[in-house]
């Protein structure tokens, strides 16, 4: 299964993966210890998305459907 992700358009970072069905899928936070749980997101749709490098911080919009 390939996994494709979405890139920051400045800095390159990855920040979000498109599954195959199409949906945006999008986790963050540690898995280890009790108390840590991730954050997980699945989203239909377009978004707009900042950079979660410190350094970076860009604003990135992700289209779902191709601009016509």
């Amino acid at each position: 299964m390939n996994k494709e992700f979405i890139n920051c358009e400045i800095c390159g970072k990855r920040l979000i993966e498109r599954k195959e069905n199409g949906l945006y899928y999008f986790r963050f936070g540690q898995t280890s210890g009790e108390n840590l749980i991730p954050v997980e997101i699945y989203v239909i749709g377009s978004i707009k998305i900042k950079c979660i490098r410190k350094s970076c911080n860009h604003w990135n919009e992700i289209n779902h459907f191709p601009e016509v």
